[in-house]
């Protein structure tokens, strides 16, 4: 009797490969995005540079991943993983907006901060003012109390 040969195993459609490399995409993103968000939730400034590179490779990588997605025929036996994908998605979409709004927060923040700093500094780096007068008068600014120096100009000088 000869043996009966097994029907080849089946291989996974390329769609389910290219739904598993989105997610794990999507979930490496998600994590940033949070991750970067509780950052400047805490005030870290120097934190959030850190993230730009990252997030924008995998924003860039995602992004190639969904089109590819696109281009690769649908198979009844992915429309479960493609359901949990498009919830992933809607995390990921979620979690960028909340993000940019944090970036937003945290530059307006920086842009107030940056203005007190300059406005002080500028305050205080004043250099003091001299006055000149007419003969025998003290100048404007003295007599309001602030530095200067008063100058008598004679035919002498």
């Amino acid at each position: 009797m000869t043996p009966t040969l097994a029907p080849p195993a089946m291989a996974d459609p390329p769609i389910l490969g290219v739904i598993a490399e989105s997610a794990d995409l999507a979930r490496s993103l998600l994590d940033v995005l949070l991750r970067e968000a509780e950052a400047l939730g805490a005030m870290k400034l120097k934190a959030p540079t850190g993230f730009a590179e990252v997030k924008t490779r995998l924003i860039a990588a995602y992004a190639f991943k969904l089109e590819e997605l696109r281009e690769v025929p649908m198979v009844p036996a992915a429309e479960s993983a493609l359901a949990e994908l498009r919830v992933l998605n809607d995390r990921v979409m979620d979690a960028a907006r909340h993000n940019a709004a944090a970036l937003e927060g945290a530059i307006e923040a920086n842009k107030r901060l940056l203005e007190i700093v300059v406005k002080a500094v500028g305050e205080q780096s004043a250099p003091p003012t001299v006055g000149y007068g007419r003969i025998g008068n003290r100048s404007a600014v003295l007599r309001q109390g602030g530095p200067g120096v008063s100058m008598m100009i004679t035919r002498k000088l």
